[in-house]
C-alpha cells in the first residue's frame, strides 16, 4: 500500500467561475492517478507506478490515510477502470486470465465476474458498476479486425501518458494512438472505426443484454438509467436510456466533443468532459455539468493547454476529476503527470 501525502490547496483564478477553484487532492510526482468513482462513503481511483498498475480505495472520510489497493502481479499484467461499490467493494477490469474480464475486490478476495461471457470477441472496455453491484454496463466494439489492436492497447503497461487520461479516444481511427497532432473532434470528422456497442449485464442471473451503440455509460445510482456517449460523423453527445432499452433521447448537441459522462447521485445531473470551449481541440478538455431537467450546462473548469479528464461526484456539491494541470501554474501548463484535483461547482 501507498502512502499518500496530502497538497497544500492551490488556487485557479478564474474571471469567469471566481467560485470554481480547483484544489490539488494528492500530489504525487511519482504516480499517474486518473479516473476517480465515489460510491458509499469510498473514493477509488486507477494509479500506475511505473509499470505497475494499481486499483486504490480510500475512505472518503480519512482520504489521506492508508489505502486497500489491488495490485498487478504478473508479467504485463495491466488493472483498468476500477469502480466504487457502496459497500466498500470496488470493481475493475484485468487480463490476468490471459484475456480482459471485470471482477470485483471484496475484503481482499479477487473475483471474476461473467468470465464466460467475456473472451477475445468481447472486451470491456469500459466499465461502470451501479452502487449496489447489481447491474454492470460495459462497452466493446465488435469489429474482429480491431480487437487484436484493443487488446493490445490494455495491455501496454507503458501506455503514453496522454492515452492513459483519455481513453475514449481508442475508438477513433486518427485518435487513438500518440501523434504530433490531432484533427479537432467535431462534426464531419471522419471515423473509418465502427460504433462500439453497449452490454448490461446482471451478475446474479448472468443475463447479458446488448443495447444500442455507444460507450463510455454511467449508470444511475439504482442501476435503471445510463448516461452514454454516441459518436456520429465525428461528432460526441451525450445520450439518456434506460437499460430496458426505453426512453433513449439524446441530451447534447453540440459541435464538438461531449465526453465521460457521470451521472449524480440523485439522478438529476451529468458531469462530463467537453472541448467545446477549444473548439474541438483534443487536447484541451474542461468539466462541465448538465442539469437533466432544464438543459442547462455549467463550465466548471478552464485553463490553457489543460486536459481534465473523468470526472465524478465527489459529493453533490464537488466534482472530482484527473487533470495534468501544473501544481506551480495550474491555469497555463501543463505537466507529464496525471494528478487527482477537485473543484466546487458555481452558485
Amino acid at each position: 500500500m501507498l502512502k499518500i501525502m496530502l497538497a497544500a490547496s492551490l488556487l485557479i483564478s478564474s474571471s469567469a467561475w471566481a467560485a470554481s477553484i480547483p484544489q490539488l487532492v494528492y500530489d504525487n510526482t511519482f504516480a499517474d492517478m486518473t479516473y476517480p468513482s465515489v460510491a458509499g462513503g469510498y473514493l477509488v481511483y486507477s494509479q500506475r507506478v511505473g509499470a505497475n498498475h494499481q486499483i486504490m480505495r480510500v475512505k472518503l472520510d480519512n482520504m489521506y490515510g492508508s489505502a486497500q489497493d489491488v495490485s498487478s502481479h504478473l508479467t504485463n499484467e495491466v488493472l483498468r477502470n476500477g469502480v466504487a461499490l457502496a459497500d466498500g467493494s470496488f470493481a475493475y477490469s484485468d487480463n490476468r486470465l490471459g484475456h480482459i474480464t471485470p471482477w470485483l475486490s471484496n475484503n481482499q478476495q479477487q473475483s471474476s465476474i461473467h468470465t464466460g461471457a467475456f473472451s477475445a470477441a468481447l472486451l470491456p472496455n469500459h466499465l461502470d458498476v451501479a452502487a449496489d453491484g447489481s447491474t454492470w454496463v460495459v462497452d466493446t466494439t465488435l469489429e474482429s479486425a480491431r480487437t487484436q489492436r484493443l487488446i493490445t492497447q490494455h495491455n501496454n503497461v507503458k501506455l503514453d501518458h496522454e492515452l492513459m487520461g483519455q481513453q475514449w479516444r481508442i475508438y477513433h481511427e486518427r485518435l487513438w494512438q500518440k501523434k504530433s497532432g490531432y484533427p479537432d473532434t467535431k462534426t464531419g470528422t471522419s471515423n473509418a472505426f465502427a460504433q462500439p456497442n453497449i452490454f448490461i449485464f446482471k451478475p446474479e442471473s448472468a443475463a447479458l443484454t446488448m443495447l444500442g451503440d455507444g460507450f463510455d455509460a454511467s449508470l444511475t445510482a439504482d442501476g435503471k438509467s445510463m448516461v452514454f456517449v454516441r459518436e456520429n460523423n465525428g461528432n460526441y453527445d451525450l445520450w439518456w436510456q434506460n437499460i430496458d432499452g426505453t426512453e433513449l433521447k439524446r441530451l447534447t448537441k453540440n459541435t464538438y466533443a461531449d465526453l465521460e459522462p457521470d451521472v449524480s447521485p440523485d439522478g438529476k445531473r451529468v458531469v462530463f468532459v467537453s472541448n467545446r470551449d477549444s473548439r474541438g481541440d483534443v487536447l484541451q478538455t474542461f468539466i462541465h455539468v448538465l442539469d437533466i431537467q432544464s438543459g442547462e450546462i455549467t463550465t466548471v473548469t478552464s485553463g490553457l493547454g489543460v486536459t481534465d479528464g473523468g470526472p465524478a461526484w465527489l459529493d453533490n456539491n464537488t466534482i472530482i476529476f484527473h487533470s495534468n494541470r501544473d501544481p506551480k501554474s495550474p491555469n497555463n501548463n501543463t505537466v507529464d503527470n496525471w494528478r487527482l484535483w477537485k473543484v466546487a461547482l458555481p452558485k
